[in-house]
């Protein structure tokens, strides 16, 4: 996308050095918050209102699905920053549209209403962000801390009933912060980065979306470590905030400055959790479960500090496949665990796991297959 494709690039005020700086810190966190708080309330409320529609899972889905769908247009980079304030301050009104419609039983059409603009917000967030988590500091602390505001938000008297006041006051806070940091931003993208959905960059975000969308089926690990809905809450924030912090304060000094070689490492390592992950489900002992759950989170964990790396010599697939590829191994397999989860339990979402897991392994020996026909390529391969 060039200069020319990009015309706000020109009208943003200069602000100074710390202010920009300020911004892009609280804007990231901002950007985790509203990620989080979709997965825990819609998920949540889903369960509440639309059980009996594919388990509840359904709004989940479709903020999921919104959101990769509005992700990486052209459109949206050229959108005016007020644009994105507006879908903001649209999705806090919107969470309180399933109380204002009970009356009228469109209680749960209300929550895919606001599920849908959640995401397409979502989309837009993501498109546009200028920084990324791993590159502002030493240390990843943005998500830990909106996993805290997440929680204190989900926490508050008033969420457990029908008014959600507290989740709608966080998500108008982080509208505003998200759009001072769009609007004051010290540049806008050249490029617009798109979906990038090679079965080695898709396959860890669904294992770890699959995670967060059957929290409240309770799914076997949770089941059977004998957790309460609350520190199953808890820990899910915890494997989805904590570990990309750790993970990357351990790569980091492991691989201080970053290459091709160390992309084509942390590829290889967490493919290798997302077989292993599955394999656990095996045993029925309390560290299997946890294994089970916390394997496939560091592969996720180990994905976000690499996902930004060139792809090199990856293949390009045409957008649509793209597109297709992340909305079939993301919202689609979390529909269909919704969907068969009356009939097969658990079962349902530890056959996703293992098919994630057996493309994992496939995508693996390609990688190894392809190396070893031209092993002095340079780039870094797509395994």
């Amino acid at each position: 996308m060039s200069e020319r494709q990009c015309p706000a690039a020109s009208r943003l005020p200069e602000l100074g050095h710390k202010s920009v700086h300020a911004l892009a810190h609280a804007g990231e966190v901002a950007q985790w918050t509203v990620v989080l708080l979709a997965w825990l309330w819609l998920g949540e409320q889903g369960m509440r209102l639309g059980w009996s529609l594919a388990s509840g899972v359904l709004a989940v889905a479709l903020w999921w699905a919104a959101r990769l769908l509005s992700r990486g247009h052209v459109w949206t980079l050229q959108a005016a920053p007020a644009l994105m304030g507006l879908l903001g301050l649209l999705t806090a009104c919107g969470v309180w549209w399933p109380d204002l419609l009970s009356g009228h039983s469109a209680a749960h059409t209300g929550l895919l209403a606001v599920a849908m603009v959640w995401g397409v917000w979502c989309g837009w967030i993501e498109t546009r962000s200028q920084s990324s988590t791993f590159s502002l500091g030493r240390v990843a602390w943005h998500p830990v801390v909106a996993a805290a505001l997440t929680y204190g938000a989900w926490r508050m008297p008033d969420s457990v009933s029908s008014a959600p006041v507290s989740v709608s006051a966080v998500l108008a806070l982080c509208a505003a912060v998200l759009h001072a940091r769009d609007r004051f931003g010290a540049r806008q993208p050249k490029v617009c980065r798109g979906v990038q959905s090679s079965l080695p960059l898709v396959l860890p975000t669904s294992a770890m979306g699959l995670m967060m969308g059957s929290l409240w089926l309770g799914n076997a690990w949770c089941a059977g470590l004998n957790l309460s809905l609350e520190w199953m809450a808890i820990s899910h924030l915890v494997l989805m905030a904590g570990l990309p912090a750790l993970v990357t304060g351990f790569t980091r000094s492991w691989e201080p400055d970053g290459n091709a070689r160390a992309h084509e490492r942390l590829s290889f390592i967490s493919l290798g959790f997302l077989i292993l992950g599955p394999l656990m489900l095996l045993g029925d002992s309390e560290a299997h479960g946890t294994l089970a759950m916390v394997l496939p989170s560091l592969a996720w964990a180990v994905h976000l500090c690499r996902h930004r790396f060139p792809l090199g010599s990856a293949v390009r697939w045409p957008p649509g496949v793209q597109r297709g590829l992340a909305l079939l191994l993301g919202p689609g397999l979390l529909a269909w665990v919704g969907l068969i989860s009356p009939w097969q339990g658990p079962v349902a979402v530890q056959s996703a796991f293992a098919l994630l897991g057996v493309l994992a392994a496939v995508q693996i020996l390609y990688g190894v297959r392809r190396r070893a026909v031209t092993p002095t390529a340079g780039l870094p391969h797509e395994f």
